[in-house]
């Protein structure tokens, strides 16, 4: 058993908070709650800090903690009817983990994009946003937009060759 502190869990938070926040925003389809959701996770291990508490593996506990509370919020949101109509709550456990292991890996191959590629694939594929709004916050036009979210599709369909298919089924999973 690992006996976690505030320097292992900074250095989790910091490395794996966008896939967190990922699993969650895959339940609740609203980053903003997706990411209180993260935060408040790793808030709550943070406090029980003190407590000597000891975890076989970090790393699972946060994820399966965001999870299930991402999870609870629906439920009090009271929007589970749409996700129980999908057998959401059904799946199992080593579902996912495959899952969270191919989004990981999806998340990896989004981070080898040049880094404008990058960030316009992140605001309009990952956040949702118009190409308009992208091109308003990055302060470029919507053709430039259009070109990186191309080259962007390009590029990962390139690198993911036969996963290519994979890659447009869980980015639909994840983010609609």
């Amino acid at each position: 058993m690992e006996r976690f502190t505030s320097e292992n869990i900074e250095y989790l938070f910091h490395a794996h908070y966008r896939e967190w926040c990922l699993v969650s925003f895959s339940y609740l389809e609203d980053m903003d709650e997706a990411e209180d959701v993260v935060q408040d996770v790793v808030e709550k291990v943070l406090t029980q800090l003190n407590n000597s508490n000891e975890i076989l593996n970090l790393k699972s506990y946060i994820f399966i903690a965001v999870k299930n509370n991402s999870i609870k919020r629906l439920k009090k949101s009271k929007r589970t009817s749409t996700i129980l109509d999908n057998d959401i709550f059904e799946v199992s456990h080593e579902e996912n983990l495959i899952n969270y292991e191919r989004n990981t890996y999806i998340l990896d191959m989004v981070d080898t994009l040049p880094d404008q590629s990058k960030r316009v694939f992140e605001l309009c594929v990952i956040e949702g946003l118009k190409y308009e709004t992208a091109a308003e916050t990055l302060n470029i036009s919507i053709n430039t937009v259009k070109y990186h979210l191309k080259k962007s599709y390009k590029t990962l369909r390139s690198v993911l060759q036969d996963q290519f298919l994979l890659l447009v089924i869980a980015l639909t999973k994840i983010f609609f």
